[in-house]
């Protein structure tokens, strides 16, 4: 989408890496013949080329020392970092046609650098109009005395046993004072309050539980230390 190669230009500006006095160039395009066109001396190549000849491409511009930014493949972009910069970020891109590709890039225009996250161009893609932007939802704190079957769920992932009588709740839909008509999702249960006392305190153990399980899993990983061979290298 345009306004996703937009913001790669905005961020390479932010960079220092793309001026006034560069050239882009686009030789991508249908029918076109990259290894014959016209690389002027001022010229960045800034482009999505095919990922089926990705590091021949990058091998390409390296030996000719032009400089590229080139949109490149999600999982494979880590093969061009022996000769040029594997730029990371962490999001992916819903092109014109609606599909939604994972992407990184792969630059020369980074002397010396292997790999390296662009958290700046991961958020200015993320902030395109086109990237189907999800508005960031309000989080609701609900009283004790509201059950959910969420709040069971979590209860029961601790293996902690609870109850709830039936002359002790009362089916919901909604709560009076919620900012959100309709906002609680499916049935919840108003309970007693002594009951409500029960059921934060189960929660609260059964979370502390979950955590304990967390680290308890941890230390059972297997630890692989490096090799004599491997320790001499880094």
């Amino acid at each position: 989408p345009p306004d996703v190669y937009e913001a790669v230009l905005q961020y390479l500006r932010e960079e220092g890496k793309l001026t006034d006095d560069h050239t882009i160039l686009r030789p991508f395009y249908p029918g076109g013949d990259y290894e014959r066109a016209e690389y002027p001396e001022n010229g960045i190549v800034i482009d999505n080329p095919p990922f089926s000849i990705f590091s021949k491409i990058c091998k390409f511009y390296t030996a000719r020392h032009i400089p590229f930014f080139l949109f490149g493949p999600g999982m494979t972009i880590a093969s061009v970092s022996t000769f040029a910069t594997a730029v990371i970020i962490n999001c992916g891109v819903t092109f014109e046609n609606g599909a939604i590709v994972r992407l990184n890039f792969a630059s020369s225009l980074f002397p010396g650098v292997a790999l390296m996250t662009a958290p700046r161009l991961n958020d200015l893609i993320r902030a395109c109009p086109s990237q189907n932007q999800k508005k960031e939802l309000p989080i609701y704190e609900t009283p004790d005395e509201l059950l959910s079957v969420s709040d069971l769920q979590t209860i029961c992932n601790g293996g902690i046993d609870f109850a709830v009588r039936r002359s002790e709740c009362v089916r919901v839909r909604s709560l009076d004072l919620h900012p959100k008509r309709g906002g609680l999702f499916g049935d919840h249960f108003l309970i007693a309050i002594a009951k409500a006392k029960a059921k934060a305190i189960a929660k609260a153990k059964a979370i502390a539980i979950a955590k304990a399980k967390a680290k308890a899993k941890a230390k059972r990983a297997i630890h692989i230390p490096l090799s004599e061979r491997e320790q001499r290298i880094v």
